[in-house]
């Protein structure tokens, strides 16, 4: 799970350093409520920002964490025959969050709009969350699924560890392995 999200080489380096850290959940659901009980507990800010949409689940799950749920901006409402990233809303909203909020950012195959930031967007995005001292917790379910390889659809997240971010990551192997019946997940 370290080497499919972090690359071989640098899953290796990252526990060389001891930056990394797994441990088993109950697909991505599970990993979530995992990583919101934790930061319920020990984040001291007590929010999470969420996109708006986001998938049925992720309000739930974190309000039964025990966190106050926030969104951010995510699709451009003036177009929506063809929904497109409001990449300035999803900026300002970022920036105008707590400092120490932790900030759900999906992976990659957005759900439940399958609209993906590019590798640019990426790059202000998790720059924000640096400069604003966001905790981000990337929800990955689905890579693979978006542009058909695994590398490409870590991107965000390897670049955050580029960038010398901290994060969460909660896994998910149901869809993309087919272990959907199986629960198989890491956080």
């Amino acid at each position: 799970a370290q080497k499919l999200m972090f690359g071989g080489e640098s899953a290796g380096k990252l526990k060389e350093e001891g930056r990394l850290v797994s441990i088993q959940s109950l697909s991505g659901t599970g990993g979530l409520a995992m990583c919101g009980k934790l930061y319920s507990k020990f984040g001291g800010v007590g929010k999470v920002m969420v996109s708006n949409p986001t998938w049925g689940n992720h309000r739930a799950i974190f309000e039964a964490a025990g966190l106050e749920v926030q969104t951010y901006k995510y699709i451009d409402s003036s177009c929506p025959e063809t929904p497109r990233l409001d990449f300035e809303g999803f900026k300002t909203d970022l920036e105008g969050s707590a400092e120490g909020t932790m900030v759900l950012l999906q992976a990659c195959a957005h759900n439940p709009t399958g609209v993906d930031p590019t590798k640019e967007q990426w790059d202000e995005i998790l720059s924000i969350c640096l400069k604003k001292n966001l905790l981000v917790l990337f929800d990955n379910a689905y890579q693979g699924f978006a542009t058909g390889d695994t590398d490409r659809d870590a991107y965000a997240v390897r670049r955050f560890v580029d960038l010398g971010g901290s994060m969460l990551v909660a896994c998910s192997f149901a869809k993309n392995m087919g272990l959907y019946g199986e629960r198989v997940g890491a956080v």
